[in-house]
C-alpha cells in the first residue's frame, strides 16, 4: 500500500483557458517544488485550479478567502510520526514549513543552506526591475539583475542549475520569474531576453526549458502576456511600443522561437 503523503495544490486558473493553469509565477513556483517531491517519490500530488469567483467545493471548504496558492495535506505524517492530515498552507511561510517537514537535501531552504541563500540574492530584484521596466520602459534595474545572475551562474560553469545537478529551491523560485520576464518584455517591451551577452543565462535558460517540472508547470504565454497587461495603468498602456494580440495560445518553451540570433542562427 502506498503510504506516501497526498498533497493537494490549489492554484489559481487562467483568466482565458478557464481550465488551464494561471500565470502566477508564486503558484508555478509551488507547483515545481512539490512536482519535484513527487518525482522523488517523497509525496503524491493533485494539483486543483481555481476560479476565486467560483471556487470548486474542496477549495471553498478550506475556508482561506481568495488566498492562493494553496497546499492540503490529504493524508500524511511528518518525519516524527506527526498525523498531518487536513493541514492547511496558505501562505508561503506555511507552504515552506511544509516543504521542511520531508528534509528533501535538493530542496533545502535558505536558513539550513548558505548555498541556496546565496542563490537567491543573485535574483532578488529581478520581478521588481520587470515590471518597472513594463511600466515605464526604464530596463536599467531589470538589465543589472539579468547580469547579475549571469555572473553568478559563470562563476559555476560545472553545474547544471544554480546550485548543483539537481533543481534546488531556487531554480523553483527563478524560473518562473525569468520566463515571464521574457515573454512580457518581448510582448510589451520588444526585449529579448537572454540578449546575446548573457551567455551563461542563456544555457541557463535552455537546461531549464528541458526539465519536466518547468515545461508541466508552464503557464501558456499568452496567459503571461495577459497577466502583465491587467498589471499596467491606463497610462502605460497607451504608451506601449507593442500591442501584443492573445489569441496565440502557445507555451514557448525554446529560446530559440523568439530570438534567432541567440540560438545561434543566422
Amino acid at each position: 500500500m502506498d503510504d506516501k503523503p497526498v498533497i493537494e495544490l490549489f492554484i489559481k486558473v487562467s483568466p482565458i483557458g478557464r481550465e488551464d493553469k494561471g500565470p502566477c509565477p508564486i503558484s508555478q513556483q509551488w507547483f515545481m517544488v512539490f512536482y519535484l517531491l513527487a518525482e522523488k517519490k517523497i509525496v503524491n500530488l493533485f494539483v486543483t485550479t481555481v476560479n476565486p469567483d467560483l471556487p470548486p467545493e474542496a477549495y471553498q471548504a478550506l475556508d482561506v478567502g481568495k488566498r492562493l496558492p494553496v497546499a492540503r495535506v490529504i493524508k500524511g505524517r511528518d518525519l516524527k510520526g506527526t498525523d498531518l492530515e487536513n493541514l492547511v498552507c496558505d501562505t508561503n511561510d506555511e507552504i515552506e514549513q511544509l516543504m521542511d517537514v520531508w528534509r528533501c537535501p535538493a530542496l533545502a531552504l535558505p536558513k539550513e543552506s548558505p548555498e541556496e541563500a546565496a542563490a537567491e540574492r543573485c535574483f532578488a530584484d529581478l520581478y521588481t526591475g520587470l515590471n518597472i521596466f513594463l511600466k515605464s520602459g526604464v530596463d536599467t534595474k531589470l538589465r543589472t539583475s539579468l547580469f547579475k545572475i549571469n555572473s553568478y551562474l559563470a562563476e559555476r560553469p560545472d553545474v547544471q542549475y544554480l546550485i548543483g545537478q539537481e533543481l534546488s529551491y531556487a531554480d523553483c523560485q527563478l524560473m518562473p520569474k525569468l520566463h515571464h520576464a521574457r515573454i512580457a518584455a518581448k510582448a510589451y517591451r520588444n526585449y529579448d531576453i537572454p540578449s546575446p551577452d548573457l551567455r551563461f543565462l542563456q544555457q541557463y535558460m535552455e537546461r531549464m526549458y528541458k526539465t519536466a517540472a518547468f515545461v508541466d508547470s508552464c503557464p501558456a504565454d499568452r496567459d503571461i502576456v495577459q497577466h502583465y497587461f491587467d498589471k499596467l495603468d491606463p497610462p502605460s498602456r497607451q504608451h506601449l511600443p507593442v500591442k501584443p494580440s492573445l489569441m496565440r495560445a502557445t507555451c514557448t518553451l525554446s529560446l530559440d522561437d523568439i530570438n534567432p540570433e541567440i540560438a545561434g542562427r543566422k
